[in-house]
Protein backbone atom coordinates (compact mmCIF):
# COMPACT_ATOMS: atom_id res chain seq x y z
CA UNK A 1 0.00 0.00 0.00
CA UNK A 2 1.75 3.60 -1.03
CA UNK A 3 1.82 6.15 2.05
CA UNK A 4 -0.08 9.31 1.45
CA UNK A 5 2.97 11.50 1.59
CA UNK A 6 6.71 11.26 1.31
CA UNK A 7 8.82 14.09 1.85
CA UNK A 8 12.18 14.49 -0.43
CA UNK A 9 15.15 17.20 -0.22
CA UNK A 10 14.83 19.37 -3.26
CA UNK A 11 16.95 18.71 -6.41
CA UNK A 12 16.25 18.30 -10.06
CA UNK A 13 16.92 15.04 -10.08
CA UNK A 14 14.32 14.00 -7.39
CA UNK A 15 11.73 16.09 -9.49
CA UNK A 16 12.32 14.46 -12.35
CA UNK A 17 11.75 11.00 -10.76
CA UNK A 18 8.46 12.19 -9.13
CA UNK A 19 7.47 13.80 -12.56
CA UNK A 20 8.13 10.33 -14.27
CA UNK A 21 6.36 7.82 -12.38
CA UNK A 22 3.21 7.95 -14.41
CA UNK A 23 5.39 8.63 -17.49
CA UNK A 24 9.40 7.44 -18.41
CA UNK A 25 12.86 9.47 -18.01
CA UNK A 26 13.06 9.86 -21.77
CA UNK A 27 9.84 11.99 -22.00
CA UNK A 28 10.62 14.10 -19.31
CA UNK A 29 13.91 14.99 -20.27
CA UNK A 30 12.81 15.92 -23.27
CA UNK A 31 10.26 18.46 -21.84
CA UNK A 32 11.28 21.96 -21.77
CA UNK A 33 9.25 22.36 -18.72
CA UNK A 34 12.04 20.26 -16.76
CA UNK A 35 15.38 23.10 -18.06
CA UNK A 36 12.23 25.57 -17.11
CA UNK A 37 11.96 24.36 -13.50
CA UNK A 38 14.99 23.52 -12.45
CA UNK A 39 16.07 27.25 -13.12
CA UNK A 40 12.68 28.29 -11.16
CA UNK A 41 13.22 26.43 -8.15
CA UNK A 42 16.89 27.29 -7.93
CA UNK A 43 15.90 31.08 -8.53
CA UNK A 44 13.38 30.16 -5.65
CA UNK A 45 15.71 28.34 -3.51
CA UNK A 46 13.56 25.57 -2.86
CA UNK A 47 14.19 22.97 -0.21
CA UNK A 48 11.92 20.20 0.59
CA UNK A 49 9.45 18.48 -2.66
CA UNK A 50 6.50 17.07 -0.23
CA UNK A 51 4.50 14.81 -2.54
CA UNK A 52 1.05 13.77 -1.99
CA UNK A 53 -0.20 10.92 -3.58
CA UNK A 54 -3.52 9.46 -4.61
CA UNK A 55 -4.89 13.75 -4.84
CA UNK A 56 -8.46 14.23 -6.71
CA UNK A 57 -8.42 16.97 -9.18
CA UNK A 58 -11.82 19.01 -9.90
CA UNK A 59 -9.95 19.63 -13.44
CA UNK A 60 -8.74 16.38 -14.37
CA UNK A 61 -11.91 14.48 -13.02
CA UNK A 62 -13.73 16.56 -15.29
CA UNK A 63 -11.09 15.49 -18.39
CA UNK A 64 -11.75 11.94 -16.80
CA UNK A 65 -15.19 11.50 -17.02
CA UNK A 66 -15.34 13.41 -20.10
CA UNK A 67 -12.78 11.35 -22.39
CA UNK A 68 -10.02 8.93 -20.61
CA UNK A 69 -13.18 7.15 -18.94
CA UNK A 70 -14.35 5.80 -21.83
CA UNK A 71 -10.90 4.48 -23.01
CA UNK A 72 -10.36 1.10 -23.32
CA UNK A 73 -7.11 1.16 -21.67
CA UNK A 74 -7.58 1.88 -17.89
CA UNK A 75 -6.55 5.03 -16.71
CA UNK A 76 -5.97 6.02 -13.23
CA UNK A 77 -8.14 9.27 -11.95
CA UNK A 78 -6.14 10.40 -9.27
CA UNK A 79 -3.11 12.42 -9.09
CA UNK A 80 0.01 12.97 -7.26
CA UNK A 81 0.24 16.69 -5.55
CA UNK A 82 3.65 18.29 -5.50
CA UNK A 83 3.89 20.85 -2.74
CA UNK A 84 7.31 22.96 -2.51
CA UNK A 85 8.85 24.41 0.43
CA UNK A 86 11.15 26.91 1.19
CA UNK A 87 12.51 25.53 4.03
CA UNK A 88 14.20 22.53 5.12
CA UNK A 89 12.41 19.83 7.08
CA UNK A 90 12.36 15.88 7.36
CA UNK A 91 9.35 13.46 7.45
CA UNK A 92 9.71 12.65 10.89
CA UNK A 93 9.51 16.65 11.20
CA UNK A 94 5.69 17.00 9.87
CA UNK A 95 4.63 13.82 11.01
CA UNK A 96 4.83 15.12 14.66
CA UNK A 97 3.40 18.60 13.45
CA UNK A 98 0.36 16.06 12.50
CA UNK A 99 0.60 13.93 15.74
CA UNK A 100 1.07 17.74 17.81
CA UNK A 101 3.64 16.32 18.89
CA UNK A 102 7.40 18.35 19.65
CA UNK A 103 9.06 18.89 16.04
CA UNK A 104 11.90 20.87 14.44
CA UNK A 105 9.43 23.00 12.35
CA UNK A 106 6.33 24.91 13.25
CA UNK A 107 3.08 25.19 11.22
CA UNK A 108 3.69 28.99 10.76
CA UNK A 109 7.09 28.12 9.60
CA UNK A 110 5.77 25.89 6.47
CA UNK A 111 3.01 28.50 6.07
CA UNK A 112 5.36 31.29 5.39
CA UNK A 113 7.90 29.19 3.31
CA UNK A 114 5.41 27.63 1.09
CA UNK A 115 5.55 28.18 -2.70
CA UNK A 116 2.99 26.47 -4.21
CA UNK A 117 2.23 23.07 -5.83
CA UNK A 118 2.15 20.78 -8.88
CA UNK A 119 -0.21 18.72 -10.04
CA UNK A 120 0.91 15.41 -11.72
CA UNK A 121 -1.89 13.86 -14.03
CA UNK A 122 -1.86 10.05 -14.55
CA UNK A 123 -1.05 10.26 -17.95
CA UNK A 124 2.01 8.90 -20.37
CA UNK A 125 2.82 12.04 -21.40
CA UNK A 126 1.23 15.17 -21.06
CA UNK A 127 1.70 15.25 -16.79
CA UNK A 128 1.99 18.67 -15.64
CA UNK A 129 -1.49 19.59 -14.02
CA UNK A 130 -3.01 22.26 -12.12
CA UNK A 131 -0.10 23.99 -11.23
CA UNK A 132 0.27 27.06 -8.96
CA UNK A 133 3.65 28.63 -7.71
CA UNK A 134 5.09 31.29 -6.32
CA UNK A 135 6.20 33.97 -8.93
CA UNK A 136 9.91 35.49 -8.76
CA UNK A 137 10.52 38.83 -6.56
CA UNK A 138 9.12 41.47 -8.04
CA UNK A 139 12.78 43.29 -8.54
CA UNK A 140 12.26 46.74 -6.51
CA UNK A 141 9.17 47.10 -8.81
CA UNK A 142 10.53 45.97 -11.83
CA UNK A 143 8.89 42.68 -12.35
CA UNK A 144 4.84 43.39 -11.93
CA UNK A 145 2.12 40.37 -11.91
CA UNK A 146 -0.76 42.11 -11.54
CA UNK A 147 -3.15 38.77 -12.28
CA UNK A 148 -2.45 37.09 -9.27
CA UNK A 149 -4.65 36.59 -6.63
CA UNK A 150 -4.45 34.28 -3.58
CA UNK A 151 -5.02 30.35 -3.79
CA UNK A 152 -5.38 28.18 -0.47
CA UNK A 153 -5.31 24.81 0.23
CA UNK A 154 -5.02 22.40 2.76
CA UNK A 155 -2.17 20.00 3.10
CA UNK A 156 -3.84 17.06 5.49
CA UNK A 157 -5.26 19.67 7.74
CA UNK A 158 -2.54 22.17 7.31
CA UNK A 159 -3.85 25.99 5.81
CA UNK A 160 -1.25 27.01 3.06
CA UNK A 161 -1.49 29.57 0.79
CA UNK A 162 0.28 30.90 -2.67
CA UNK A 163 -0.12 34.05 -4.45
CA UNK A 164 -0.21 32.74 -8.18
CA UNK A 165 -2.14 32.15 -11.22
CA UNK A 166 -3.20 28.43 -12.33
CA UNK A 167 -1.10 27.03 -15.10
CA UNK A 168 -1.36 23.61 -16.84
CA UNK A 169 0.49 21.73 -20.12
CA UNK A 170 -1.93 21.43 -22.83
CA UNK A 171 -2.77 16.90 -23.06
CA UNK A 172 -3.48 17.37 -26.44
CA UNK A 173 -6.54 15.03 -25.90
CA UNK A 174 -9.43 17.39 -23.74
CA UNK A 175 -7.22 20.63 -24.50
CA UNK A 176 -5.37 22.20 -27.33
CA UNK A 177 -2.94 25.27 -26.38
CA UNK A 178 -5.57 27.62 -27.06
CA UNK A 179 -7.80 25.80 -24.72
CA UNK A 180 -4.80 25.91 -22.07
CA UNK A 181 -3.98 29.60 -22.29
CA UNK A 182 -8.34 30.41 -21.87
CA UNK A 183 -8.10 28.11 -18.81
CA UNK A 184 -5.22 29.87 -17.01
CA UNK A 185 -7.40 33.49 -18.09
CA UNK A 186 -10.56 32.25 -16.78
CA UNK A 187 -9.00 31.05 -13.42
CA UNK A 188 -8.35 35.23 -13.10
CA UNK A 189 -11.37 36.72 -14.67
CA UNK A 190 -13.70 34.19 -12.79
CA UNK A 191 -12.18 35.92 -9.52
CA UNK A 192 -12.74 39.59 -10.71
CA UNK A 193 -15.91 38.99 -12.92
CA UNK A 194 -17.42 36.28 -11.22
CA UNK A 195 -18.43 33.68 -13.97
CA UNK A 196 -17.96 30.24 -14.10
CA UNK A 197 -14.53 28.75 -14.11
CA UNK A 198 -14.80 26.04 -16.44
CA UNK A 199 -12.33 23.07 -17.25
CA UNK A 200 -10.11 22.38 -19.94
CA UNK A 201 -12.63 19.92 -21.53
CA UNK A 202 -15.37 21.85 -20.76
CA UNK A 203 -13.62 24.86 -22.47
CA UNK A 204 -13.07 22.69 -25.67
CA UNK A 205 -16.54 21.39 -25.69
CA UNK A 206 -18.09 25.00 -25.78
CA UNK A 207 -15.54 26.13 -28.21
CA UNK A 208 -15.86 22.88 -30.66
CA UNK A 209 -20.02 23.67 -30.98
CA UNK A 210 -18.52 26.45 -33.66
CA UNK A 211 -17.51 23.97 -36.47
CA UNK A 212 -14.18 24.22 -38.80
CA UNK A 213 -13.64 23.27 -42.20
CA UNK A 214 -10.23 21.28 -41.10
CA UNK A 215 -11.24 19.62 -38.06
CA UNK A 216 -14.99 17.67 -37.36
CA UNK A 217 -13.83 16.41 -33.82
CA UNK A 218 -14.09 17.78 -30.83
CA UNK A 219 -11.82 15.72 -29.13
CA UNK A 220 -8.72 14.76 -29.10
CA UNK A 221 -8.59 18.63 -29.41
CA UNK A 222 -5.58 19.68 -31.94
CA UNK A 223 -6.29 23.41 -32.00
CA UNK A 224 -8.42 25.91 -31.52
CA UNK A 225 -9.52 28.45 -34.20
CA UNK A 226 -10.18 32.55 -33.69
CA UNK A 227 -13.66 32.19 -33.76
CA UNK A 228 -14.10 29.38 -31.60
CA UNK A 229 -11.67 31.07 -29.00
CA UNK A 230 -14.23 34.00 -29.09
CA UNK A 231 -17.38 31.84 -28.83
CA UNK A 232 -15.35 29.60 -25.71
CA UNK A 233 -14.81 33.34 -24.13
CA UNK A 234 -18.98 34.57 -24.64
CA UNK A 235 -19.75 31.12 -23.06
CA UNK A 236 -18.69 32.48 -19.60
CA UNK A 237 -20.62 35.46 -19.88
CA UNK A 238 -17.47 37.73 -20.82
CA UNK A 239 -17.42 39.85 -24.14
CA UNK A 240 -14.03 38.86 -26.03
CA UNK A 241 -11.96 42.18 -27.68
CA UNK A 242 -9.64 40.81 -30.41
CA UNK A 243 -6.43 42.97 -31.86
CA UNK A 244 -3.55 42.67 -34.21
CA UNK A 245 -0.73 42.42 -32.30
CA UNK A 246 2.27 42.72 -35.04
CA UNK A 247 2.85 46.81 -34.06
CA UNK A 248 5.18 46.57 -30.72
CA UNK A 249 3.55 49.92 -29.04
CA UNK A 250 0.42 48.93 -29.62
CA UNK A 251 0.86 45.28 -28.07
CA UNK A 252 2.92 47.15 -24.78
CA UNK A 253 0.71 49.36 -24.33
CA UNK A 254 -2.33 47.38 -24.71
CA UNK A 255 -0.90 44.44 -22.20
CA UNK A 256 0.02 47.22 -19.95
CA UNK A 257 -3.13 49.23 -19.44
CA UNK A 258 -5.15 46.04 -19.15
CA UNK A 259 -3.06 43.60 -16.76
CA UNK A 260 -2.95 46.26 -14.29
CA UNK A 261 -6.13 46.58 -14.13
CA UNK A 262 -5.54 42.60 -13.47
CA UNK A 263 -7.28 41.16 -16.52
CA UNK A 264 -5.08 38.33 -18.42
CA UNK A 265 -4.69 38.59 -21.69
CA UNK A 266 -4.12 35.38 -24.26
CA UNK A 267 -1.63 36.19 -27.26
CA UNK A 268 -1.74 34.14 -30.32
CA UNK A 269 1.63 33.83 -31.99
CA UNK A 270 4.05 31.95 -34.69
CA UNK A 271 6.64 29.66 -33.74
CA UNK A 272 9.51 30.72 -35.85
CA UNK A 273 12.46 27.95 -36.01
CA UNK A 274 15.44 30.39 -36.29
CA UNK A 275 18.70 27.10 -36.66
CA UNK A 276 17.94 27.04 -40.57
CA UNK A 277 19.28 29.07 -42.75
CA UNK A 278 15.95 30.65 -43.51
CA UNK A 279 13.42 30.76 -40.30
CA UNK A 280 10.46 28.93 -41.18
CA UNK A 281 7.20 29.13 -39.11
CA UNK A 282 6.75 25.64 -36.90
CA UNK A 283 3.12 26.38 -36.52
CA UNK A 284 0.98 28.58 -34.01
CA UNK A 285 1.03 28.88 -30.27
CA UNK A 286 -1.41 30.60 -28.19
CA UNK A 287 -0.34 31.82 -24.15
CA UNK A 288 -1.35 33.87 -21.24
CA UNK A 289 -0.01 36.86 -20.60
CA UNK A 290 -0.09 37.32 -17.11
CA UNK A 291 2.49 40.26 -16.51
CA UNK A 292 5.46 42.55 -17.15
CA UNK A 293 8.45 44.13 -16.53
CA UNK A 294 9.49 47.98 -16.73
CA UNK A 295 12.93 47.24 -17.43
CA UNK A 296 13.96 49.80 -19.51
CA UNK A 297 15.17 53.84 -17.55
CA UNK A 298 12.41 55.51 -19.00
CA UNK A 299 9.69 55.95 -21.57
CA UNK A 300 10.44 55.88 -25.03
CA UNK A 301 8.27 58.86 -27.01
CA UNK A 302 5.98 58.11 -29.46
CA UNK A 303 3.91 59.72 -32.10
CA UNK A 304 4.54 63.47 -33.77
CA UNK A 305 4.39 64.65 -30.51
CA UNK A 306 6.35 62.48 -28.76
CA UNK A 307 3.85 61.20 -26.55
CA UNK A 308 5.75 59.63 -23.11
CA UNK A 309 3.77 56.31 -21.87
CA UNK A 310 5.01 54.38 -19.01
CA UNK A 311 3.74 51.22 -20.99
CA UNK A 312 6.58 51.89 -23.27
CA UNK A 313 9.43 50.86 -20.58
CA UNK A 314 8.29 46.64 -21.13
CA UNK A 315 11.02 44.95 -21.79
CA UNK A 316 9.71 41.68 -20.81
CA UNK A 317 6.13 40.22 -20.81
CA UNK A 318 5.39 37.18 -18.46
CA UNK A 319 3.05 34.61 -19.95
CA UNK A 320 1.69 30.83 -18.88
CA UNK A 321 3.14 29.29 -21.95
CA UNK A 322 1.51 25.24 -21.35
CA UNK A 323 5.03 23.99 -23.11
CA UNK A 324 7.23 25.55 -21.71
CA UNK A 325 5.72 26.76 -17.81
CA UNK A 326 4.35 29.57 -15.74
CA UNK A 327 5.36 32.99 -16.03
CA UNK A 328 8.06 32.41 -18.86
CA UNK A 329 9.55 35.44 -20.70
CA UNK A 330 9.05 36.64 -23.61
CA UNK A 331 11.49 39.04 -24.55
CA UNK A 332 11.46 42.60 -26.35
CA UNK A 333 14.95 42.47 -28.10
CA UNK A 334 14.46 44.57 -31.42
CA UNK A 335 14.75 41.12 -33.10
CA UNK A 336 13.30 41.35 -36.93
CA UNK A 337 12.37 37.85 -38.90
CA UNK A 338 12.57 38.48 -42.68
CA UNK A 339 10.37 36.25 -44.12
CA UNK A 340 9.00 36.19 -47.75
CA UNK A 341 9.96 39.43 -48.38
CA UNK A 342 8.30 41.05 -45.35
CA UNK A 343 10.15 42.15 -41.88
CA UNK A 344 8.07 40.87 -38.44
CA UNK A 345 8.45 41.95 -35.32
CA UNK A 346 9.43 39.37 -32.36
CA UNK A 347 10.01 38.23 -29.05
CA UNK A 348 12.73 36.21 -27.87
CA UNK A 349 11.34 32.93 -26.21
CA UNK A 350 12.30 29.83 -23.95
CA UNK A 351 11.57 27.71 -27.30
CA UNK A 352 14.60 25.24 -28.69
CA UNK A 353 13.97 25.13 -32.72
CA UNK A 354 15.98 22.25 -34.89
CA UNK A 355 13.02 19.81 -33.65
CA UNK A 356 13.39 20.73 -29.87
CA UNK A 357 17.36 20.05 -30.13
CA UNK A 358 18.39 23.52 -30.39
CA UNK A 359 19.49 25.74 -27.80
CA UNK A 360 16.80 27.62 -25.38
CA UNK A 361 15.93 31.00 -27.44
CA UNK A 362 16.71 29.57 -30.69
CA UNK A 363 12.84 29.94 -31.46
CA UNK A 364 10.79 33.09 -31.57
CA UNK A 365 7.60 34.36 -31.39
CA UNK A 366 6.18 36.69 -33.90
CA UNK A 367 3.07 37.56 -32.53
CA UNK A 368 0.07 38.14 -34.35
CA UNK A 369 -3.58 39.11 -32.52
CA UNK A 370 -4.32 39.30 -28.50
CA UNK A 371 -8.04 38.19 -26.84
CA UNK A 372 -8.92 39.92 -24.19
CA UNK A 373 -12.09 38.27 -21.72
CA UNK A 374 -13.82 41.80 -20.96
CA UNK A 375 -16.62 42.07 -18.27
CA UNK A 376 -19.68 43.39 -20.74
CA UNK A 377 -19.39 46.63 -19.17
CA UNK A 378 -16.40 47.51 -19.95
CA UNK A 379 -17.08 49.33 -23.19
CA UNK A 380 -14.90 51.95 -23.63
CA UNK A 381 -11.45 50.35 -25.39
CA UNK A 382 -7.85 51.87 -24.75
CA UNK A 383 -7.23 53.43 -28.16
CA UNK A 384 -9.98 56.30 -27.01
CA UNK A 385 -7.73 57.10 -24.09
CA UNK A 386 -4.91 56.64 -25.85
CA UNK A 387 -6.22 59.33 -28.83
CA UNK A 388 -7.16 61.88 -25.63
CA UNK A 389 -4.32 61.90 -24.45
CA UNK A 390 -2.25 62.30 -27.74
CA UNK A 391 -4.22 64.97 -28.67
CA UNK A 392 -3.68 66.28 -25.37
CA UNK A 393 -0.31 66.03 -24.67
CA UNK A 394 -0.17 67.85 -28.06
CA UNK A 395 -1.22 71.18 -26.55
CA UNK A 396 0.49 70.96 -23.52
CA UNK A 397 3.47 70.54 -25.59
CA UNK A 398 2.96 73.77 -27.17
CA UNK A 399 2.29 75.88 -24.09
CA UNK A 400 5.19 74.08 -22.91
CA UNK A 401 7.46 75.31 -25.76
CA UNK A 402 5.67 78.84 -25.61
CA UNK A 403 6.79 78.63 -21.57
CA UNK A 404 2.92 79.62 -20.64
CA UNK A 405 3.15 76.05 -18.51
CA UNK A 406 6.37 76.16 -16.28
CA UNK A 407 7.07 72.54 -16.50
CA UNK A 408 11.06 71.46 -16.50
CA UNK A 409 9.94 68.14 -18.80
CA UNK A 410 7.81 66.71 -21.13
CA UNK A 411 5.05 64.62 -18.87
CA UNK A 412 5.00 61.00 -18.99
CA UNK A 413 1.65 59.04 -18.88
CA UNK A 414 0.37 56.35 -16.78
CA UNK A 415 -2.79 54.82 -18.18
CA UNK A 416 -4.36 51.45 -17.12
CA UNK A 417 -7.80 50.49 -16.30
CA UNK A 418 -8.66 50.31 -12.77
CA UNK A 419 -11.78 49.51 -10.91
CA UNK A 420 -13.64 52.04 -8.16
CA UNK A 421 -12.82 50.21 -5.15
CA UNK A 422 -9.15 49.89 -6.27
CA UNK A 423 -8.85 53.77 -7.16
CA UNK A 424 -11.22 55.11 -3.58
CA UNK A 425 -8.63 52.49 -1.51
CA UNK A 426 -5.79 54.02 -3.00
CA UNK A 427 -7.24 57.40 -2.86
CA UNK A 428 -7.81 57.01 1.34
CA UNK A 429 -4.50 56.06 2.11
CA UNK A 430 -3.23 59.15 -0.19
CA UNK A 431 -1.20 61.53 1.04
CA UNK A 432 -0.68 63.75 -1.37
CA UNK A 433 -4.12 65.41 -1.68
CA UNK A 434 -5.76 67.70 0.41
CA UNK A 435 -8.21 66.52 3.08
CA UNK A 436 -10.78 68.56 1.13
CA UNK A 437 -10.04 67.10 -2.59
CA UNK A 438 -9.83 63.41 -0.69
CA UNK A 439 -13.25 64.32 0.69
CA UNK A 440 -14.42 65.15 -2.90
CA UNK A 441 -13.57 62.03 -4.78
CA UNK A 442 -14.24 59.34 -1.83
CA UNK A 443 -17.84 60.88 -1.67
CA UNK A 444 -17.94 61.60 -5.64
CA UNK A 445 -20.60 59.29 -7.73
CA UNK A 446 -18.23 57.16 -9.85
CA UNK A 447 -18.64 53.90 -12.51
CA UNK A 448 -17.68 50.81 -11.03
CA UNK A 449 -14.96 50.64 -13.87
CA UNK A 450 -12.36 53.52 -14.77
CA UNK A 451 -9.77 54.74 -16.79
CA UNK A 452 -7.40 55.96 -14.83
CA UNK A 453 -4.41 58.64 -16.67
CA UNK A 454 -2.05 60.19 -14.24
CA UNK A 455 0.23 62.75 -16.03
CA UNK A 456 3.34 62.76 -14.22
CA UNK A 457 6.46 65.07 -14.28
CA UNK A 458 9.73 63.28 -13.12
CA UNK A 459 8.10 61.39 -10.26
CA UNK A 460 5.20 63.63 -9.19
CA UNK A 461 2.00 63.50 -10.06
CA UNK A 462 0.61 66.83 -12.30
CA UNK A 463 -2.90 65.74 -13.10
CA UNK A 464 -5.15 62.92 -13.22
CA UNK A 465 -8.37 62.22 -15.17
CA UNK A 466 -10.71 59.24 -14.82
CA UNK A 467 -12.57 58.53 -17.52
CA UNK A 468 -15.59 56.35 -17.50
CA UNK A 469 -14.66 52.91 -18.79
CA UNK A 470 -19.28 51.81 -19.18
CA UNK A 471 -19.74 54.63 -21.24
CA UNK A 472 -20.20 55.24 -24.59
CA UNK A 473 -17.76 56.45 -26.91
CA UNK A 474 -20.22 59.83 -27.76
CA UNK A 475 -20.65 60.15 -24.29
CA UNK A 476 -18.77 62.66 -21.58
CA UNK A 477 -16.80 60.11 -20.19
CA UNK A 478 -15.22 62.15 -17.71
CA UNK A 479 -16.60 61.45 -13.99
CA UNK A 480 -13.60 63.40 -12.56
CA UNK A 481 -10.58 65.29 -12.64
CA UNK A 482 -7.90 65.04 -9.85
CA UNK A 483 -5.54 68.05 -9.67
CA UNK A 484 -2.38 68.24 -8.21
CA UNK A 485 -0.74 71.24 -9.45
CA UNK A 486 -2.80 73.94 -8.79
CA UNK A 487 -0.78 76.19 -10.98
CA UNK A 488 -0.73 73.54 -13.57
CA UNK A 489 -5.06 73.65 -13.69
CA UNK A 490 -4.63 77.32 -13.71
CA UNK A 491 -3.45 77.62 -17.34
CA UNK A 492 -5.18 74.48 -18.51
CA UNK A 493 -8.05 76.56 -17.28
CA UNK A 494 -7.55 79.77 -18.76
CA UNK A 495 -6.20 77.66 -22.38
CA UNK A 496 -10.13 75.71 -22.18
CA UNK A 497 -11.83 78.61 -21.78
CA UNK A 498 -10.01 80.04 -24.68
CA UNK A 499 -10.33 76.92 -27.26
CA UNK A 500 -14.41 76.26 -25.49
CA UNK A 501 -14.71 79.93 -27.67
CA UNK A 502 -14.58 77.82 -31.18
CA UNK A 503 -16.99 75.28 -31.58
CA UNK A 504 -14.97 73.60 -34.08
CA UNK A 505 -13.46 71.97 -31.06
CA UNK A 506 -16.09 70.47 -30.20
CA UNK A 507 -15.52 67.92 -33.48
CA UNK A 508 -12.37 66.64 -30.89
CA UNK A 509 -12.56 63.93 -28.98
CA UNK A 510 -11.10 66.06 -26.33
CA UNK A 511 -14.21 68.55 -26.08
CA UNK A 512 -15.24 66.72 -22.80
CA UNK A 513 -11.81 67.64 -21.42
CA UNK A 514 -11.63 71.17 -22.83
CA UNK A 515 -15.43 71.46 -21.62
CA UNK A 516 -14.69 70.21 -18.34
CA UNK A 517 -11.79 73.07 -17.65
CA UNK A 518 -13.32 75.77 -19.34
CA UNK A 519 -16.32 75.26 -16.38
Amino acid sequence: MQTPFEVLPYSIDALKRLLAKQSKPSIIDKKLHSTYFENYFDELKTKVILAEYDYVDRDFLEDYSGYYVRCFKKYERKCTRLHFFGTEFTETDFKNILMGEISNITVEKLQNSYQGFLVIKPLPETIVGRTCLKTYDDDNGRRRYPTVHKYETSLFGIPLSTESLAFQEQDRVAAACATSSLWSAFHRTGRIFHHHIPSPVEITKQATTIPTEFESRSFPSKQLTGTQMVHAIRTVGLEPMSLKANNESVLKNTCYSYLRGGIPIVLCAYICDMTTTVPFIMGGHAVTITGYSLGLPKPIPIGENGLHLLSSRIDELYVHDDQVGPFARMKFDGITISMDGQEYNSLHTSWRGGEGLGPIGSARAIPFIIYLPLYHKIRIPYSVIHDNMAFLNSIIEKLRNENKIKLNSSLNYDIYLTSVNSLKKEILQSSRLSKDKKLHCLLEKMPRFIWRVTAIEGTNPVLEFLFDATDIEQGPLMPCIVEYDKNFTAVMREVSKEMGLHPEYQAYPIWPIIEFFSK
